[in-house]
């Protein structure tokens, strides 16, 4: 079909059951787009929306393989819904789309900006476009949709943000700087691409992070490696220049320099041999110190190094650690620019609900420290302190004992709840939240949910744990904050109760406090 664009979103019919169909997108007989879609226009379940503006008084033509009729309809806006009886009350998810690596996280104007790996007309991966979404307090996001759009250099892999606040790059536009984002265009990745390499690229933003305008010079560094992807790029300041790290193959990272945003030379490689992917890079005051300042290199899987930068070359001083030991939490980047030092970051959740229009969620944004444990310093996790505004019924309870006849036992009426315990470590317990069992080991100090273990440290005897429990996706942290455990996992709303149940124990704290939603 060929049409006249005269919209800002067509709204393609899909439903689980379809067949996949890929869509061209032709102008003037050249492709320009191209998307994978169970389109099913006879019994759809959705209608997800494809944004049009760049095609906006063009003539487009659009070709379905297997052939078939393509009908839509068409909207200037689009309506954000967040409903749903899967739909996690306490955590991000978009509004229909899959989502998956956060990118271009970024404080600007009083807003922290949150951008993520998007697939807009499905629930499961695919067509990589970048989302948007902005938040006053970290908690509730006002989502404004799909800003980085693939291309002929590829569908749009994940990347960062940071402001040019000296104009280095030229691209600021009156008075106020540019926000500057590094992105990988995945060339090979989709019919339009068909070919190309991995390459990271540049893209600007002159109207507060609403607007994406891509380089004209991409891509800005070329391709080094297979599918070297991922660009995190962050200031440093001990020589006054800007810093990237990207994963290059395996386990291997490259660590690149420019003075200008635009030129960037490689002057290390780093090998962190149990991860890969998305890595992150910043500095942290160890133990609350500013005058100790220690670098962290993360990856994906959340293994990592702490360090001293000089801003030419890492040092690395730890031995190789890890701070997630769930089945879920990927990619974790931290946030750009947040004032006073401060560093937080997010990762998601990976899950695909069938018959569901919307896949994955992101975490709780998450405040990062190093905290010294037993003479050892670890990164360290934990929610923000913004996401206690949720906060409703709160109750605590002191000195609980429990023993195989007298279990704790506290119903919840709230989908989602934030759930704090603390207790001797030299006694076995275990908690059931709507049917999820974590359970604590005092012989071997392990603690367990599902099929996955974490060991703890429990330094001066005690076990404290805290639990954001929501509707597909539970958050566990433990040794305060530097293990974590991101657990996917449906609630059964049935059994909506806590309970902790020991052969003989006494708990010194639980603290229970109910949330409201962020919808």
């Amino acid at each position: 079909m060929e049409f006249l664009c005269d919209t800002n979103y067509i709204l393609l019919p899909a439903s689980d059951n379809a067949q996949n169909k890929r869509l061209y997108f032709y102008i003037d007989n050249e492709l320009v787009y191209d998307l994978v879609v169970r389109l099913d226009n006879n019994t759809p379940d959705y209608k997800f929306p494809v944004n049009m503006r760049r095609f906006k008084g063009i003539k487009v033509k659009i070709i379905s393989n297997p052939m078939m009729n393509i009908c839509f309809e068409k909207a200037d806006k689009i309506q954000f819904d967040y409903d749903g009886k899967y739909r996690p009350s306490v955590h991000f998810t978009a509004s229909k789309g899959w989502i998956n690596d956060p990118n271009g996280l970024v404080y600007y104007g009083g807003r922290y900006l949150m951008y993520f790996q998007h697939n807009p007309v499905a629930a499961t991966w695919g067509n990589m476009h970048w989302g948007g979404a902005f938040s006053e307090d970290l908690i509730h996001w006002r989502e404004f949709g799909d800003v980085l759009f693939p291309d002929k250099d590829g569908t749009m892999f994940s990347g960062s943000a940071i402001i040019d606040k000296k104009n280095l790059t030229g691209l600021q536009r009156d008075n106020e700087p540019a926000i500057l984002y590094f992105y990988t265009s995945a060339g090979n990745t989709s019919e339009t691409s068909k070919g190309k390499p991995f390459t990271q690229c540049l893209a600007y933003s002159n109207d507060g992070g609403k607007t994406l305008i891509k380089y004209d010079k991409n891509p800005i560094i070329k391709n080094i490696i297979k599918e070297n992807r991922d660009p995190k790029v962050i200031y440093c300041e001990p020589d006054d220049s800007y810093i990237m790290v990207l994963f290059l193959d395996g386990h291997s990272f490259a660590i690149l320099k420019s003075k200008n945003l635009l030129d960037w030379s490689q002057i290390q490689e780093i090998t962190l041999p149990d991860d890969g992917e998305c890595p992150d890079f910043y500095p942290l005051c160890a133990d609350g110190d500013s005058k100790n300042i220690k670098w962290i290199f993360s990856a994906a899987s959340d293994r990592y190094y702490i360090g001293s930068f000089d801003g030419n070359k890492f040092i690395i001083e730890t031995e190789q650690k890890r701070l997630n030991f769930g089945n879920a939490s990927y990619a974790a980047q931290s946030w750009s620019d947040i004032p006073n030092g401060r560093r937080v970051r997010t990762a998601f959740a990976s899950f695909v609900i069938p018959n569901n229009p919307f896949g994955s969620c992101l975490n709780i944004p998450q405040n990062m420290t190093i905290k010294t444990i037993n003479g050892e310093p670890y990164l360290s996790a934990l929610p923000v302190k913004e996401f206690e505004m949720l906060y409703k019924n709160r109750d605590v309870k002191t000195d609980v004992v429990i023993n195989s006849d007298m279990p704790f036992i506290k119903s919840i009426q709230s989908k989602a709840c934030d759930i704090s315990v603390s207790a001797s470590a030299e006694k076995s317990f275990s908690l059931e939240l709507f049917g999820l069992k974590i359970s604590f080991n005092a012989d071997d100090k392990i603690l367990q949910c599902l099929d996955k273990s974490a060991p703890l440290k429990c330094e001066s005897g005690t076990v404290d744990l805290r639990i954001i429990f929501d509707t597909l996706y539970t958050e566990i942290f433990a040794d305060f904050g530097t293990v974590f455990m991101g657990m996917t996992y449906i609630a059964d709303s049935n059994l909506n109760s806590l309970s902790i149940k020991s052969k003989n124990a006494t708990i010194h704290n639980i603290r229970v406090s109910e949330l409201n939603s962020i919808h």
